[in-house]
C-alpha cells in the first residue's frame, strides 16, 4: 500500500481529479438551485434516483442533485476532499475515477432494487456515496494504524470505519430513510471491495519456461593418441 504518512483528520493536498469533481458538483448544485427556485424546473425529479423507476440513467445522475442545505452540501464536499485526495495521491487519477464509479453504482443499484420490494421508497440524491465509499476505501487501506480526528480523538482507521457505519445507522434512525441507509452501506461495501480487488495477489496464467543454464565448459572428443585426448576448453 502506498505510504501516506500518519493519517489525520486534516485536509490533504487537493489533487486534480478531486478538484474537478468538487468544482463539477458545486456547479451542478448552483444550477439546481437556480433551476428549481427561480426557473421552476425540478431537476431532482429528472436526475434523482427513484427506486424501481423507469429512468436507469438515474443510477448515475443522482449525485448531481443534492437536497441538503448549502452548509451541509459544503461539508460533504470537504469530506470528498479529505477521503479521495489521499487515495489519488497513492493510486493515481485512473484508480480514483474507478473508485468513484464503483461507489456511485454500489450505492444506487441495491437501493434501486429494494424499490421493487418496498414500494414507495424515497428517492436517492446527493454525493454522500462518494465520500462514504472514499472514506471506507482509505480507512480499510490504513487498517489498524492510528489516526487523529482534529487532534483531539485518536483511534485506529478501522475504528473510524465502524464510527462511519454508526453514523449511517444513526441518520437512518433520525430520518427513517431506508433508501439512504442502503445506499450508504452499499457505497462503503463498494469502496472496500474495490481496494481489496486492486490489492489482490496476481498469479501469472502461464508459467515461464525455464531456459537451460549455459555450461561453462564443453568437451571436444579426440582420438586415442595422447595428443588426441579430450581437451577442456574455456
Amino acid at each position: 500500500m502506498p505510504s501516506y504518512g500518519r493519517p489525520q483528520f486534516a485536509l490533504p493536498r487537493l489533487t486534480p481529479v478531486v478538484k474537478k469533481l468538487i468544482i463539477g458538483l458545486f456547479a451542478a448544485y448552483v444550477f439546481e438551485l437556480l433551476a428549481g427556485n427561480w426557473l421552476g424546473v425540478p431537476l431532482a425529479d429528472l436526475l434523482a434516483m427513484h427506486p424501481a423507476g423507469p429512468g436507469l440513467w438515474q443510477l448515475v445522475t443522482y449525485v448531481l442533485v443534492d437536497p441538503n442545505n448549502p452548509l451541509m452540501f459544503l461539508i460533504g464536499l470537504l469530506f470528498i476532499w479529505w477521503a479521495l485526495s489521499p487515495f489519488e495521491i497513492g493510486y493515481g487519477p485512473k484508480r480514483t475515477l474507478q473508485l468513484c464509479g464503483v461507489s456511485i453504482l454500489a450505492a444506487s443499484v441495491p437501493a434501486y432494487l429494494v424499490g421493487f420490494v418496498a414500494v414507495g421508497s424515497p428517492p436517492l440524491a446527493g454525493s454522500s456515496a462518494l465520500w462514504f465509499g472514499g472514506i471506507a476505501a482509505t480507512t480499510w487501506l490504513y487498517g489498524n494504524q492510528p489516526m487523529s480526528l482534529f487532534g483531539a480523538v485518536t483511534m485506529t482507521a478501522r475504528q473510524f470505519l465502524w464510527l462511519l457505519l454508526g453514523m449511517s445507522v444513526l441518520m437512518f434512525l433520525a430520518s427513517k430513510n431506508h433508501t439512504l441507509l442502503i445506499a450508504d452501506l452499499g457505497a462503503m461495501a463498494g469502496g472496500i471491495g474495490f481496494v481489496r480487488w486492486i490489492k489482490r495477489s496476481r498469479t501469472p496464467s502461464l508459467k515461464r519456461k525455464t531456459t537451460p543454464k549455459p555450461r561453462p565448459f564443453k568437451v571436444i572428443q579426440g582420438g586415442s593418441s595422447e595428443d588426441d585426448r579430450p581437451k577442456w576448453l574455456n
